[in-house]
């Protein structure tokens, strides 16, 4: 018998270039603003290797602790996708359980893009809600960060 697996699945327009949005998810400095669930928590990125087999590992900083997030850059392909492993680690309950994220880009026209991120292979449903939820959250703070015009220390190159 094939085990049950789950998936998140969230699309989202931007009134953005494809080339700036892309960008968002390319820098550290960039992801610290945007790349979490909501305000409230913090994220620190302690290690970025922004390449296919690189690795990176987060910090998320919750009321009650530190929840690191460990992964691997398993393709890039730059303005169109990029897929990475999501491992959370202890002392988060789903520590272990790796799963993977696919993330596209679409341009739609000159300055729209839209961005679909699909993340699967979850083990049980609350651990894809909890993710779809924490999707949702980081894709409006990522929003807010490039309509705000905070996105002046992006470039487009």
């Amino acid at each position: 018998m094939i085990p049950t697996t789950y998936e998140a699945r969230i699309v989202q327009q931007f009134s953005h270039p494809v080339s700036l949005v892309y960008e968002a998810w390319t820098r550290p400095m960039h992801i610290e603003q945007w790349l979490r669930p909501s305000e409230s928590i913090r994220l620190s990125v302690k290690e970025f290797n922004f390449r296919e087999g690189g690795e990176y590992f987060f910090d998320y900083v919750w009321a009650d602790g530190v929840k690191p997030v460990r992964g691997k850059f398993l393709r890039i392909v730059p303005e169109h996708n990029i897929i990475f492993s999501w491992v959370p680690q202890p002392p988060d309950p789903d520590a272990g359980a790796e799963t993977m994220v696919s993330v596209f880009f679409r341009a739609q026209g000159e300055n729209r893009t839209e961005v679909e991120v699909l993340h699967t292979l979850f083990p049980n449903a609350p651990m894809c809600d909890c993710h779809n939820q924490g999707w949702s959250g980081a894709l409006t703070l990522l929003s807010a960060l490039l309509s705000e015009g905070q996105h002046n220390n992006l470039t487009t190159h």
